[in-house]
């Protein structure tokens, strides 16, 4: 695995974008720790905006202000192909889902069939089964970044290595992740204008997994 991060989802309010990269920005002038297990991170933001311009234009301030600090790389990429997105998830260490209101828990299922772990808030409402393959969080940008370091140090340690994978083996398969958990899951994708600046597709993919 990379040292990389995806955040599958459009750019909107209720998918947490911006209170991410604030809490990325609060811990790194807070907790030195935090700061130091989070450099080197490249987390992409795999989503396009979705109509709110000022939320959008707000996430894409933050997220320069985030690279300038030197805290994460962070890449704002459009809407990405699936196999695109499934390049990430196979490369990552861990797909990120920080929704305050609600959440698509899909991008969780598909993480778990490339053994990627995943990072998420309470508002998932995973079920028990498979709250162990991640880590769960309350939401709090005030904690983010140290529970993001030690869920990053974790995944490193090979603390979640194998269990997605057999997760996925025993319990999931195609006509299972898509008959069942897209139909519980949020299905209305809205295809929202593109906002620059932003990173096209294959911009995206040779930022996020050069080196």
């Amino acid at each position: 695995k990379d040292r990389l991060l995806v955040f599958p989802a459009d750019i909107r309010p209720m998918k947490g974008q911006a209170e991410f990269l604030r809490g990325v920005l609060f811990g790194q002038a807070s907790t030195h720790r935090s700061a130091q297990q989070l450099k080197g991170i490249t987390i992409v933001l795999a989503g396009s905006c979705d109509g709110n311009q000022s939320y959008c234009e707000e996430v894409v301030q933050l997220s320069q202000q985030v690279n300038n600090e030197g805290i994460l790389v962070t890449i704002i990429a459009d809407m990405l192909k699936d196999d695109e997105l499934a390049q990430l998830y196979a490369a990552a260490l861990g797909v990120v889902l920080y929704s305050r209101i609600d959440c698509n828990p899909r991008a969780v299922y598909e993480g778990l069939v490339t053994d990627t772990p995943f990072f998420v808030t309470e508002t998932t409402k995973l079920p028990a089964s498979i709250q162990h393959l991640g880590h769960i969080v309350a939401g709090d940008p005030a904690n983010l970044a140290s529970e993001l370091a030690d869920f990053i140090q974790f995944a490193e340690g090979g603390g979640f290595t194998g269990r997605g994978i057999e997760f996925a083996r025993k319990h999931l398969d195609e006509f299972t992740v898509y008959r069942r958990v897209v139909q519980w899951a949020d299905m209305k994708y809205l295809r929202g204008r593109l906002l620059d600046p932003v990173m096209k597709n294959e911009e995206a993919l040779a930022g996020a997994l050069a080196g």
